[in-house]
This record gives C-alpha cells, structure tokens and sequence, in this order.
C-alpha cells in the first residue's frame, strides 16, 4: 500500500493454494495443513541432477514448487529473471486450459506466487508478467504492493498478431509485460545489456560455444610502451602494432584473452588479431517500450514453429514465439544465470533459456500439458532435434540436460501421489529413461 491507497478484494488476508487437479483453495495462515512437508519426487535426471546448478521441469504449483525446490540448493544463486504468463481471466476456455477464475483468487493467485518468488531474486534481478487488457491494470497494482512502486521500471507492449479482428470494437493486437525491478530502474539499468544495433553483425565462425559474435581490430590509437609487443599467429606469422598504434591492450591481458577464447585470427589464421565481442559487451540501444512483431514474431509464429515440433498435434492457442523470450533473457541476464518461469506451458521460456546458456526452473502444474508439450520439446532442444525459433540465430545444436521432479500439493496430497506415479508411468512407456547417461530415479529428497 502506498500512500493510503490500496486494491481490496475478498480474502485479501488468506492464502490461495493449490487443491486438487486444477482447483484453488482459500487458506487461513494458520491452517495446520500449512504445517505438512512438501513432498518432492525425483522423477527422472537427465544430464542435470538436483542441485544448485540443475536445469529443473517441475511439476506442480507454482507456490508448492518454489518452497520445495528451495531446500535442494536450485535457487542458491539467486533468480536473475522472473518471467511468467499466467492465465489472463479472460473468461474464456483453450484446449489445454481453463482461462476464468473468480476475480479475488486470480489477484490472490498472482500476489501470493509473486511474494513467494521475492525472498529468492537476486539484487539486479527483473521480474516480467505478461498479461492483456483482462486484468493488467489490477495486476499493476498487485506488483506494487508487493514490489513496491519504486521497483516499476516499463511496460511493454508486444504486438502479437498482423490479422484484423473485423468484428471487434476494436481489434486487439497487442498484450503489455510490466517490468519490475527490486533494485528499483536506475541500478537495474547497469546491469541490464542493451539491444544489439544490428544482429547481421553477430556471426559464430569459429562455434565459440557462447554463441554469435562480432569482431574488432585488436589495435589501439597512439604509441603506448607496454602495448607494443610481437604476436605470432597461429599460421606462424610475427605481427607487430601498425605504425602510430598499440595493440589494444598489455601482454599479459592478451594472453588472458586468448587464453578464453576471445581472440580471432582472419584469413585461416594468418590476419592480424580481432578481439571477439559478444552481444552483452557490445554497446547497443536502449530498448523502446513497443515490440513490432517483425523483431519478436507473433503468436502465430510461435504455432507454426508447435506445429513443426508436434505436427498433426493440437498444439496451444496463444503461445509466445521464442524471439520475444529472447530479447527479454538477453536484456535482462547472461550466460550462466538463472531464468524462471512459473507457468511453464509449452516450456518456451525454458526452451530459449537452454539455448542461450541459461540456467532454468520452469513450474507447469497441468500434467497433461507436461508429458504431450513441455517435456517433449525440451527433450528436443536438449537432443540438437528443435531447428525452429533461435535456434539459428545462436548456433544452438544441442546439449545439456534437466531434472524432472514433482512437487504433490500440501493441499489434496493424496492426488498428488497418483499425479507423480502417472508420470513415471508415461516416462517409462516412453522410453524416457533411455533417453539420455546417467540418468537417475529417485523417490523423493
């Protein structure tokens, strides 16, 4: 609440947790349910064991799974992204889910997952909820109250589709992602890396497993004593500075830089050396609050791209296309860090994650939607098996691996129990197990 102002709703003061298959249950913070273990099955590892540096699929509730997941070191460094696209409320039923709660457990259900969530951000951490019209302006105010109003750093609106809805008042083609930052703008913008001026610049010619680059002459203005040195190319070829320059920096600095890779010889190795740049050190534009549809795609896109992965398949309504989930991991993190997403879906944002280099944690509670689309395709991501989205653009051909837990609800437990013997089920029907080396089955940590 800021300055006596304030969204009010009914059981405000209670908790929502999951119950059952799909239901919400209102829960008194003293609630002796409250008091149950989560209970946390290892399904299946593979190539990504539980820990701190894991690539997690979980199964469950968004609210069950960020408690439980917690004790097994996954969220020890800390979440640099949160972006989740919870169902909007817009009243309305797609083929893998439900889109209509009552308006308080749909605010309780953001507010309470978003609270969750906070103790484990990092200090430049960024959190990004995409919605619509349906409930945007209410869930602002949701992320203020929990966030604070000093955390709001934009909102941005995507376009989505090209198509005209001819029958509309007006036709809607575009859905906003507030962006908050607990840091508050100012610091967060030191930390996030801007849009690269022209992407037909980054190139992977050498398969630097960090992904594309772009290059710049090794050679500095001016004469400088400890920057003249000779360097021999891997040709056999001695080069020096030319006249009135010095080589960009020391010696020893150099070495450093070869030694990681980030110095490239042209010419089959016989040029003169070039510092490599990765998109995060180039310096770039700061990025508009608008999103054409011919930077990030559109939801169309996005199902072609389902379509081609599961053809003949049914495949999601309005899935989000990997480009947009791209841009905002590249602002917002670099490789190694972690990208989380609450409402897996599909498993787009963890799909983009893996081939940027990311970490992940993705949470889908619908177990159907887990077996027929999220694992499916992360398995294909994870097999080089996934040509669409970004997989060109940063040279993705496969690698990696994930844990698959499931996370039972402390409310409705017992349904939980038949849901994780289900997927074991499914996964050795499946051939899962076969999948990849050493993987791994456990009962429960």
């Amino acid at each position: 609440m800021s300055d006596g102002v304030e969204l009010v709703w009914s059981n405000k003061d209670l908790r929502l947790h999951a119950s059952g298959v799909t239901g919400y249950e209102w829960v008194q913070p003293a609630d002796k349910r409250l008091a149950r273990p989560l209970k946390v099955d290892v399904v299946a590892e593979a190539g990504s064991r539980l820990g701190p540096f894991a690539n997690v699929l979980a199964v469950g509730d968004a609210l069950d799974a960020l408690e439980g997941l917690a004790p097994a070191g996954v969220f020890d460094e800390g979440i640099r992204v949160l972006y989740i696209d919870p169902p909007f409320n817009t009243q309305k039923s797609f083929n893998q889910y439900g889109d209509s709660l009552a308006r308080p457990m749909w605010l309780s259900m953001l507010r309470d997952r978003l609270a969750a969530a906070k103790p484990l951000l990092r200090d430049d951490a960024s959190v990004w909820v995409h919605l619509d019209d349906s409930e945007v302006h209410r869930a602002r105010a949701v992320m203020d109250e929990v966030f604070g109003e000093e955390a709001f750093v934009a909102s941005v609106i995507w376009q989505k589709r090209n198509t005209r809805d001819s029958r509309a008042a007006f036709s809607s083609n575009h859905d906003t992602i507030l962006v908050y930052a607990p840091s508050g703008p100012r610091k967060w913008k030191t930390r996030r890396n801007l849009l690269v001026k022209d992407d037909a610049v980054l190139r992977n010619r050498d398969n630097d497993p960090r992904g594309p680059w772009a290059d710049a002459p090794f050679t500095a203005p001016g004469y400088r004593r400890a920057q003249q040195y000779s360097i021999t190319t891997p040709s056999g070829v001695v080069v020096h500075p030319p006249r009135g320059r010095s080589w960009y920096a020391t010696e020893r600095t150099y070495r450093d830089l070869l030694s990681d890779d980030r110095i490239w010889f042209p010419k089959n190795g016989a040029g003169m050396p070039r510092i490599k740049l990765f998109p995060h050190q180039l310096r770039g534009l700061v990025p508009f609050t608008v999103w054409g549809n011919g930077d990030v795609g559109t939801n169309d896109d996005a199902k072609r791209h389902l379509l081609d992965l599961f053809p003949g398949v049914t495949v999601f309504d309005t899935p989000k296309p990997e480009e947009l989930l791209e841009r905002i991991i590249h602002i917002a993190s670099d490789p190694g860090e972690l990208v989380v997403d609450l409402f897996a879906g599909s498993g787009t944002t963890a799909a983009v994650a893996h081939k940027m280099r990311r970490r992940w944690v993705t949470v889908e509670r619908n177990t159907q939607t887990v077996l027929d689309f999220t694992l499916p395709r992360l398995r294909k991501v994870i097999d080089g098996l996934d040509g669409g989205g970004i997989t060109n653009q940063v040279s993705w051909t496969g690698g990696g691996g994930l844990a698959l837990v499931h996370v039972a609800p402390r409310i409705g437990t017992q349904t939980g129990v038949h849901r994780a013997a289900a997927v074991r089920k499914h996964l050795h029907q499946s051939g899962f197990p076969t999948w990849s080396e050493g993987l791994a089955t456990a009962e429960a940590v």
